[in-house]
This record gives C-alpha cells, sequence and structure tokens, in this order.
C-alpha cells in the first residue's frame, strides 16, 4: 500500500521572512509572552533584524552554522530566528544539557559562533531591514540526537522543509493570529518548532514557559490558565498530570513522541477540543502523519495517514510492500526529508535511500516498525533496533509497551529482554495479574511478558530514555551453577529439579519490595518430573511463559476453555498419552494436571487414521434433522459473514484462492443426502470455483447481504456454501460468505481467511494456488467420536440425567407477542460494549472466584432471567468445542456440542456464589461431553413440545478467540456487519472480547419479543456486572413452571394395536427400534426411539401413505395411539390398505422371536 498525504500549497519563501510579514500587517500583535514580559511582532522584527545584521558582518549567511544557547526567555527565540534571517543554520545549545554534551555538540557542527542571551542588542543601532539571502535548499538547523555509536549525530535541516512544515502544522493545526500557542519543549528537541516557530510563522502568539513553569505540573497549569493558552503540545507523560477542566480556553491539543493512553483520549478530546496525536522523526522535520482522535479509545492511538504533501510506505527486508495487517519499516518521503547526517554520508546514504516506488524521489528508513490498519492508518509498533526472539518468535519491545499502555491503569510502561524473558516494568494502579491479563488478550503468547513489576516511576537517562538497567539491577540475581534459582525465575525446571524454589521465591518478593512495587509470584515451587516440565512448557507457549509454580491455577493464570484444549491437544503427542480435556478442568494445577496425565493411557497407533470416507459427526446428525423437522430453521443455522476489499482485486486468484481452500477442507465439498430416513455424507470431487459479480451502490449491498444470508440451503443437492462478490468501484468491493453451520463453526472462520489469504497470495504472483494437506480429515473426527463415545457415552448420560433430574424444563419469559402455535426462528439483534472499568471488574471477580470471564458473564445472564420470570434455576445451553486433537485445530468445519446448564440463581444465593456455581457448570460441561442433547431430552421426558425447544430456549456463546482477519495480499480488508440470518433459540446471549473490552449482542426471536425488552435485559446485565449484585426477582413466577423429570423403567400394561393404522403405525416402529412388540400408549421416546429414528419413521410411513407428513406433527403425537387417529383423521383413498399392508410386515417380523425391550436403544 502506497498512501500520499494530500496535496498542500507553501511559500518559497523563508521562514524569518514569513514572521516579518506579520510584523508589518500588525506590528502591535503579541509574539512573545512570559507572565508580565511581552515581546509585539513589531519589537520582535526590530530585534531579530538587528541581530541578523550583525551576525553577517560576522560571515553568517547561508550553510554557516551558528549555535544559539540562551535560557527559556524571549531572547531565546529572537537568537534563533536573527540566524534564521541572516541566511545561516542554527544548532540549539541547550543550557540543561551537561557540558561535555554541548562541547560535543559544538565539536561535531564545527561552531565558530554561538549567541547567548546576554547580547545587548536593545544597544545596537537600527539596521536595514533585508529579505533571509538563503536559497530553499540551504540549511536551516541542525538538530542533534542520539547515536548508537554513543557520539550525537546531527540532522541537517533545509529552509524548504521548514516552511513547509509550519504551513503544513498550521493548516492542521488552526494556528493563526488568535492562536495562543504553549512553548514548552526544549530548544533542543525538535518539538520546539512546533512550540515557536510554526505559531510565529502563522502570526499567533508564542507563550514561553520559563524553566519554573516546565518542572512542575502545578505552576505550568497555573501557566496556562493565566495565558489563555488556545494551542499547545504536550507530551503524553504530561497528560495525566494536567487537569483540562481547569484549561478551559484550550482548543487545540496535540501529543507526539510515543501514542498517549487511550484514556486520555477521553480526558481531553471533546467537542470543543481537537487532539491531535502527530507523528515523525528529526530527520523528516517533525512531522510524517497525524491522527485526530475523538471519544473513547480502546486501544493506543495510531500514528494515523501521511500529512500533507507527504508519502508513507510499509515495507519488508527487501523494500517490498507488506499487507494490512504485517508489520514492516516505514519509509517517509516528501518536502519535509532532511538533507541527511552532518558530515556522515555513509550513514546518510543508508538511512536515505532511492525511493523504490517513485523514481528520482527519495525516502527516509525510520527504523520505526509500524502495520497499516483496516481503516487506512497506521499502527506503530515499536522500533527495529528493538527487536527480540522468544521461542522462536519475532518481539518487538515497543509494541509490548504499546499494549502496556492501552491498559487503563497503566501510565507509564517499558519492556527489557532479560535471560530469555519479557520484563514489564509499569506505573500503575492496576494489579500485575490484570495488566498480564490484559495483554494476553491482545497478543500472542509469546509477547506477554512473563513479569510485571508495579514500580513508583521509571528511572530516565540524561537522553529521556527509560534506565531499563536501574530496573533489571533491582531483580534477583542469577544463582550459581546449579542453577535452581535462575530456573524458577526463568519458568524452565533444570535436570536436577527446584530444590531452591523457596529461595527464589524469597528473592522475587523483596525484588518487588526494592522496586517499591508489586510481581507475579509463583506457587509451590517449580516443576518436578517429566510430566510436570511437560505441562509447564505447554501451559508457558499458551499463556505467556512465566514463573508458574506447581501449584499455580490454570484458570487463574489466564486459560480458558479454549486454551485448555490446545493444552490437551499438545500433550497428546508429546507425551503419547491419552490425554482428557477433564484432566486439565479437574487437575487444574501443573502437578494436578501431571498427576492426572501419568495415570493416562498410552494412544493407541489409530487414533485418527487419516483421511476416511465421509461420514457424519453426531453435530451434523443433529443438524440433518433440525432441517427436517422444521424447514422453517434451515436459515436459522446459517452463518453469514462480509469483508469489504479496498485495493486492486484480483477476481482470478480470488477464485483459484477458494478452489484451493476447498481442496484442503474437503467438508466444505460435502452434501447431506437422504439414505432410507437417515442422513449420509456425500463428497464431490473439487471443481473451479466461479464467484458470481454482482454490480451495485452501498445501499443495494447492504439489502442484498441480508437476502443472501436468509437463503436457505438443500441440504441433499447444494454444496453447503456460497460466495458472491459485489463490486462497488474499481478499488472496493465486498465479498459476501453465507455457510451453513453443518460445514462451519466460529472458530473455522479465521482457519477459512488464513488458507484463502495464503493461496490468494500465491496466485496473485503468478504461482499455483496451492495449500498443505491437512493431516486428518472431517470424518476421521466423525469415526474419533464414534470410538470415543463407546467408552463413556453411557457413564456421561448418566451423569446429565442425575444432574438434570428436578430442573425446570423452560425459561418462561415474559413475551411481547403471543406465541406461535409451532416454532418460528425470525431474528433480531441488539448489543452493548461494556466500559473499560466494568470489564475489569468482570476479569477481577473472576479471578477472585477462581474462574473466568465467560462464568461471570453466564453468572449474570442467568441472575436476570431468573429476576425477570421468578424462578430459582433455570438451564442455560452453550455450545462446548470439540477440537481437542492437534489433528483438528486447523479444520474447518462443525465442532460444536451444546451442554444445558443448570443454574440456581435464588435471591437467598449471592452473585460471587452464582459465578462460582456458573464456573464448575461450565467445567463439568467440559468434562462430560459424550451425551447429546437429544437423547438427554428424551430420557427426560421432554420430546414431542412444538412451540418451544425442548430443555433449552436460551444459549450463551462466548467468543474468546481472537478477531479473524481477512489479510489478503495488496488489499485493506475490514468487516462489514451482516443481520443474523435467524434464531435458533429463543434468545441467545453473545459474549465477546476485542481489545480489552466486552461486547454483550443478544440475538433473539423477534415473533416473541420487541427491540425495548431486549434493551432492557442487556442493561440490566450490564448493571449486574457493574454492581456485582444480582437483581432482585419478580415477587412470583407468572406461573409454575415444568420440571425435567428422569424416566424409570417400569414396566407399563401392554395395550396391543387393534385398528389397521394403529398395527400399521406399530410395525414401523418395531421396525426401526429392533422391537419385538409396541403397545399403543407406548411413547416412542419411551421405547427407545430419538430423533434421527424418528425421521426414519417419517420416511416410511410417508411412503405406504403416498402423502407428505411433517417431523412436527410425528413429535406432536409420540404414541402409537395419538400418531395413529392423527393419521385417521387425515384419512385419503388407499391409506388403510397401505397401512394394514405395514402391519402384516411387523406381525411376520414379530414371529421371528424378538423379545419386547421396553428399554431399547436408538440405533444410528
Amino acid at each position: 500500500m502506497i498512501a500520499h498525504g494530500p496535496a498542500l500549497d507553501y511559500p518559497d519563501r523563508r521562514l524569518p521572512d514569513l514572521v516579518a510579514a506579520h510584523a508589518h500587517r500588525d506590528p502591535a500583535a503579541v509574539a512573545i509572552r512570559q507572565w508580565d514580559h511581552v515581546v509585539t511582532y513589531g519589537e520582535l522584527h526590530e530585534s531579530v533584524t538587528r541581530l541578523a545584521a550583525a551576525l553577517r558582518e560576522r560571515g553568517v549567511g547561508p550553510e554557516v552554522l551558528v549555535g544559539v544557547r540562551a535560557d527559556r526567555e524571549p531572547a531565546m527565540i529572537v537568537g534563533l530566528l536573527g540566524v534564521l534571517a541572516a541566511g545561516g543554520g542554527y544548532v540549539p545549545l541547550d543550557p540543561s544539557l551537561p557540558p561535555d554534551r554541548l562541547r560535543a555538540i559544538a565539536f561535531e557542527a564545527s561552531l565558530g559562533t554561538i549567541v547567548g542571551a546576554d547580547l545587548p542588542i536593545a544597544g545596537w543601532p537600527p539596521a536595514p531591514e533585508q529579505e533571509c539571502p538563503a536559497a530553499r535548499d540551504n540549511v536551516a538547523y541542525v538538530m542533534f540526537t542520539s547515536g548508537s555509536t554513543g557520539r550525537p549525530k546531527g540532522v541537517v535541516i533545509e529552509h524548504d522543509a521548514l516552511t513547509e512544515f509550519v504551513t503544513s502544522l498550521a493548516a492542521m493545526a488552526g494556528l493563526d493570529s488568535d492562536t495562543r500557542c504553549l512553548a514548552l519543549a526544549s530548544i533542543g528537541f525538535d518539538a520546539s518548532v512546533i512550540d515557536i516557530l510554526a505559531p510565529l510563522a502563522a502570526g499567533a502568539a508564542v507563550m514561553l514557559a520559563g524553566s519554573a513553569d516546565r518542572a512542575d505540573p502545578i505552576r505550568l497549569q497555573r501557566f496556562c490558565r493565566e495565558h489563555e493558552i488556545t494551542a499547545a503540545f504536550l507530551p503524553p507523560a504530561l497528560l495525566p498530570v494536567l487537569d483540562p477542566a481547569q484549561l478551559p480556553t484550550l482548543r487545540v491539543v496535540m501529543t507526539g513522541s510515543e501514542a498517549p493512553g487511550p484514556e486520555q483520549v477521553a480526558r481531553w478530546a471533546t467537542p470543543q477540543r481537537r487532539f491531535l496525536n502527530l507523528f515523525g522523526p528529526t530527520e523528516a522535520t517533525v512531522l510524517v502523519t497525524w491522527f485526530e482522535a475523538s471519544g473513547q479509545w480502546d486501544r493506543p492511538l495510531p500514528i494515523g495517514a501521511p500529512a500533507a504533501n507527504h508519502r508513507a510506505y510499509v515495507v519488508d527486508e527487501d523494500n517490498r510492500l507488506v499487507d494490512t495487517g504485517q508489520p514492516g519499516e516505514l519509509l517517509a518521503g516528501g518536502p519535509g526529508l532532511a538533507r541527511g547526517y552532518l558530515d556522515d554520508p555513509a550513514l546518510t546514504a543508508s538511512r536515505f535511500i532511492e525511493d523504490p516506488f517513485q523514481p528520482g524521489a527519495r525516502v527516509y528508513r525510520t527504523g520505526d516498525l509500524v502495520a497499516w490498519q483496516p481503516d487506512g492508518t497506521l499502527a506503530f509498533l515499536g522500533r527495529a533496533d528493538r527487536q527480540v526472539k522468544v521461542r522462536g518468535q519475532r518481539v518487538e519491545l515497543g509494541e509490548v509497551e504499546a499494549v502496556l499502555r492501552g491498559h487503563s491503569g497503566v501510565q507509564h510502561a517499558a519492556v527489557a529482554f532479560h535471560a530469555g524473558q519479557l520484563i514489564a516494568f509499569v506505573t500503575a494502579t492496576a494489579e500485575p495479574q490484570e495488566i498480564r491479563d490484559h495483554c494476553g488478550r491482545l497478543l500472542p503468547s509469546a509477547m506477554v511478558p512473563a513479569r510485571v513489576h508495579v514500580v513508583p516511576e521509571l528511572p530516565l537517562l540524561s537522553t529521556g530514555k527509560v534506565d531499563l538497567d536501574q530496573l533489571l539491577t533491582a531483580l534477583p540475581p542469577r544463582p550459581g551453577p546449579r542453577g535452581e534459582a535462575a530456573a524458577a525465575l526463568s519458568g524452565q525446571a533444570g535436570a536436577e529439579g527446584r530444590g531452591g524454589a523457596v529461595g527464589a521465591e524469597l528473592g522475587r518478593a523483596e525484588a518487588a519490595a526494592a522496586l517499591g512495587g508489586q510481581a507475579v509470584v509463583p506457587r509451590g515451587g517449580g516443576p518436578v518430573g517429566a510430566e510436570e516440565r511437560a505441562v509447564a512448557q505447554v501451559w508457558g507457549e499458551l499463556l505467556g511463559e512465566g514463573d508458574f509454580g506447581r501449584d499455580d491455577d490454570f484458570f487463574d493464570c489466564g486459560g480458558h476453555s479454549i486454551t485448555a484444549m490446545r493444552l490437551v491437544a499438545e500433550l497428546r503427542p508429546r507425551l503419547g498419552r491419552d490425554v482428557a480435556i477433564e484432566d486439565v478442568l479437574l487437575g487444574r494445577t501443573v502437578r494436578g494436571i501431571a498427576e492426572r496425565v501419568a495415570r493416562a493411557e498410552a494412544i493407541g497407533p489409530d487414533t485418527v487414521a487419516g483421511y476416511r470416507p465421509p461420514a457424519l459427526s453426531p453435530a451434523q446428525q443433529r443438524l440433518w434433522f433440525l432441517d427436517r423437522y422444521s424447514p422453517d430453521a434451515a436459515t436459522a443455522y446459517n452463518v453469514a459473514i462480509a469483508e469489504r476489499l479496498t485495493g486492486p482485486l484480483d477476481l482470478l486468484a480470488l477464485e483459484a484462492a477458494f478452489t484451493a481452500v476447498t481442496e484442503r477442507q474437503e467438508v466444505l465439498r460435502w452434501r447431506i443426502t437422504d439414505s432410507s430416513g437417515r442422513p449420509e455424507a456425500v463428497q464431490d470431487p473439487v471443481t473451479p470455483i466461479i464467484l458470481p459479480v454482482i454490480e451495485t451502490d452501498r445501499d443495494r449491498a447492504t439489502v442484498m447481504l441480508a437476502q443472501w444470508a436468509r437463503e436457505s440451503f438443500d441440504l441433499t443437492r447444494d454444496r453447503l456454501w456460497r460466495a458472491r462478490l459485489i463490486r462497488l468501484g474499481p478499488q472496493e468491493h465486498i465479498l459476501s460468505l453465507t455457510l451453513h453451520h453443518a460445514v462451519f463453526d466460529g472458530w473455522s472462520q479465521s482457519l477459512l481467511y488464513n488458507d484463502l489469504a495464503a493461496a490468494y497470495a500465491a496466485a496473485a504472483q503468478g504461482r499455483p494456488a496451492q495449500l498443505p494437506a491437512l493431516g486428518a480429515s472431517y470424518a476421521d473426527y466423525a469415526h474419533y467420536r464414534v470410538q470415543r463415545q463407546r467408552g463413556r457415552l453411557e457413564a456421561d448420560v448418566d451423569r446429565w440425567l442425575s444432574h438434570l433430574d428436578g430442573a425446570p424444563a423452560v425459561i418462561d419469559l415474559p413475551t411481547d407477542r403471543p406465541r406461535p402455535r409451532e416454532l418460528t426462528f425470525a431474528a433480531a439483534q441488539a448489543a452493548v460494549v461494556l466500559d473499560e472499568q466494568t470489564t475489569a471488574g468482570v476479569h477481577r471477580l473472576a479471578r477472585a472466584q477462581g474462574a473466568t470471564a465467560p462464568a461471570v458473564l453466564l453468572a449474570a445472564f442467568g441472575a436476570v432471567l431468573g429476576g425477570i420470570t421468578g424462578q430459582d434455576e433455570v438451564v442455560i445451553g452453550t455450545p462446548m468445542v470439540d477440537r481437542r486433537l492437534a489433528e483438528f485445530q486447523e479444520m474447518v468445519g462443525f465442532f460444536i456440542e451444546i451442554a444445558p446448564l443448570r443454574l440456581r440463581v435464588g435471591a437467598q444465593t449471592g452473585f460471587a456464589e452464582q459465578v462460582r456455581a456458573a464456573r464448575d457448570e461450565l467445567l463439568a460441561a467440559l468434562a462430560h461431553p459424550e451425551a447429546p442433547l437429544e437423547r438427554l431430552v428424551a430420557q427426560l421426558g421432554l420430546s414431542g413440545q412444538v412451540q418451544r425447544t425442548p430443555l433449552v430456549q436460551v444459549l450463551f456463546n462466548m467468543f474468546n478467540f481472537e478477531a479473524p482477519e481477512l489479510r489478503l495480499a495488496g488489499l485493506r480488508s475490514e468487516p462489514v456487519q451482516v443481520p443474523a440470518p435467524g434464531s435458533p433459540f429463543e434468545l441467545t446471549l453473545y459474549g465477546i472480547e476485542r481489545n480489552g473490552r466486552l461486547r454483550l449482542e443478544v440475538v433473539y426471536n423477534s415473533d416473541l419479543f420487541g427491540p425495548a425488552r431486549m434493551t432492557g435485559l442487556l442493561d440490566s446485565i450490564v448493571q449486574v456486572l457493574a454492581t456485582g449484585q444480582p437483581p432482585q426477582p419478580a415477587a412470583v413466577a407468572a406461573a409454575p413452571v415444568p420440571r425435567a423429570r428422569r424416566k424409570q423403567v417400569v414396566p407399563s400394561a401392554f395395550v396391543p394395536p387393534a385398528t389397521p393404522t394403529e398395527q400399521a403405525v406399530a410395525g414401523i416402529w418395531c421396525d426401526v427400534l429392533g422391537r419385538a412388540e409396541v403397545g399403543v400408549t407406548d411413547s416412542f421416546f419411551d421405547v427407545g426411539g430419538g430423533s434421527l429414528a424418528m425421521a426414519v419413521v417419517q420416511r416410511r410411513l410417508r411412503e405406504l401413505a403416498g402423502r407428505e407428513l411433517r417431523l412436527v406433527d410425528l413429535f406432536g403425537h409420540p404414541t402409537v395411539r395419538a400418531l395413529a387417529r392423527h393419521l385417521d383423521g387425515d384419512d385419503r383413498d388407499g391409506v388403510d390398505e397401505l397401512l394394514q399392508r405395514a402391519a402384516r410386515r411387523g406381525a411376520a417380523r414379530r414371529d421371528r422371536g424378538l423379545s419386547r425391550n421396553s428399554s431399547g436403544t436408538e440405533r444410528h
């Protein structure tokens, strides 16, 4: 991506001539004020003219450098302008610098003349006015910066660059004759050009803060108020210590040098006050990019887009443009570029290079690592020379620091790479673990600091940089050769164990005290034995390598259900044992998990064989049945996503990429057919994907996306996903994807995007769009599930039946509209974003209760539902991700099971207790995954409902994985919101955590509820989360709710079928269920029937009766007698004969001697 700032004309004049023009226009206007000392433009011009004449007499002119050494008084500004007016270039010499530093600068610049503040300019004779004799390419000033060699390096800025900058800044910040600008920066830093020269070039008044004013924030605030400052450049470190309310006249705040914390935007940016983040190196005359922020902000500010007349590229090591979102070095070009480094042609040639994309022009290699964001702004990641490797991954310390500063409770942050770990030092009000949690939500595990130390302040070097050495020396010393305490500090065990762990812990505590703050300290010493070391190693890789002790809790350290699954997937191949998710959930600590792993069986050689014939998983079978049961539900299981693509799109490459993805992810070529009433997977061959392209406008595109999302799939005939491309313009498209849940879940979106990006990058470069084959197929997952269920199904079913016995079968929510006679799935949605304080409170409460954020949100949801309904218990479903093996981590598909969670939400239960209960329910659901929901429904006696989904009407779903990003080469992508296609449940609450903020989104059945009720529901949940208090329940439940009761196997009096229709129905039941006989009062679900078996019965009855029968009718008439009467009520010619034939066949089957079995099971 190549970005250009807007074109802006600027005069071919030197800066002192611009200031002189203002003096001629209004000589009485205030140019400089410092408390009672006021200098008008006329007086300033006269002094500058006299000094310039004197300097010219001393031989100062173009390309002659002159030092300016003066205290912070108006004479300092006269000195700067006098040198410029003489045609020379000034070299600032800040008196506050050490004498050796000043001598080094004077030596490097070969200064022959130095202007001081004590010159008797007022006594000199008037001098004739003369335009600045410098040409546009003559030096204007030389600013010395720190050099990596320890010797200061001078950056040569020319007059043309200076004029362009002051003109651009005036336009950007609105500087004019009514502006009163704070001058705060040292003249030795290029921010002084913002403070002093730019305002004077615009005719504004410079309010010059003295040394005492700069040193005291309270005095500085008074200075700003007394001088009625309207514009100021405030370094980020000053923003937290000044009170915006005390500066009522301030209209423009500029900041820079490092990203301010997001909380500062909310403090400083108002409708009456602009907040500008400026970015640029000294080598580009202060400014390359800028960004104007407003409102709430949840991450460090971007550095924005190129300023006027400038251009910016982000490139890799070979100067090739990188994709949006990818880190690279910033190359800056434009009229603001410096000439180079003073008397250092080699360094100049290495940093100022030929523009790779604009022949004849130059760019500056900034050494700054940045990345384009989807909105066209640049995110600053850090310096290239602060790049380290952690576990083989490249890590930019600046990026970690930026994320740390993005936490609302962190003021300043510095990160050191020490002994193979990232160590963070912060000044903060937040707890260290809370800060680590924040990093863990935004950064890959390798970039999360192993330790966070809260310190009173960050010590600074004379250069203004943080003195990391001083901070590190306060850490515990590295121990001797046995490495025991070293292992305790690094989080890795040595071969000889951890005998020195206690001493190491004391050392850490003492180090925290020496630093005046706190540190994260491991518990129980270091890991012992092979299993513990393996657990700790993988644990560190997933959660951020740190000081994890044997008794540290996985969930306290930031783990959750997704990372637990990844932990299992990594441990299985490393240890060769059948590690299960419950080993993590019940073991919890390094020690506990290792003990369970040691008892696990060795993995058999054929756990996942690889590429079996297509076979449906239980979850896919359930979706097939729901599609058959209620055709209206078809679109409720659609997944609709869309991405806006900006840039030159290669259509052929995109089509080739989709083709490659379908070859790698074979489930995307599946259909589900009906084989004798049972579902069967069919895999189609790979065929080229052709994308339909529709050209339209934005308004029509929005309508199309909503329509496409609601288009149903014929599971038998259709490919179970669709892709379309909307063309809004030559450089703007929308990619629309609609996928059936049978082949796609939330986790799959990132996998699909990653595969698509890799294949597109290859195709766009003319290479084959090929992707590496997966190590297994979705059919292998289906086989694995069957194998896993054989050993655990009955135990898990028994556990759930006992747990749910007596639970409420419905959540009796008040509706805004009459409940339809049959299930409907119309959808609408509402959302709310929690503020940072409430989000942080959620995580604090989770840690305090040994839980995770999902448990807190689930508890709040349950509490509100209980308050609305008056029920003391509710059952809420939650999806459980079933990607337990490493082979399934990169596989697109449907890996979801629904678990019914029983929550006690009575008024006598405190919210903290409810959080712990929600935690335990979630853990138990992960530990007992093999019970299909439909079987639980049948054995709890809840089948046959037609107005509600049985047992689970309300769902909670937490998205705690990273937001999917589509990164197609050369294109900028941003997600487009698509309305929910349907609502499979009465309402579903989604918890989504992105960039440190929690978002709650509810998708609800709009045939039942109105938007006001759902907005109130969200508000109530937020209130519970903010206060930690459950709502007051309704005085009495609207009506007693039915309860789920575990079916008891009790023989019933057998009543044989009598009528031909009863005999036909009973015969079909016996055939399908493998029974010898059924009575007319037997319920299909009590004698072993289930949803899939009912689908077979439907097909058999439809064939015999010669007419369509709906599954919903069969569920509504679950006994032989009820179904027979329903069929007889719709009698047609010939039906009796057909049904009698079926009855005779059933009788023949019974004659073969099959015994009656009232506890038979469903066959699949």
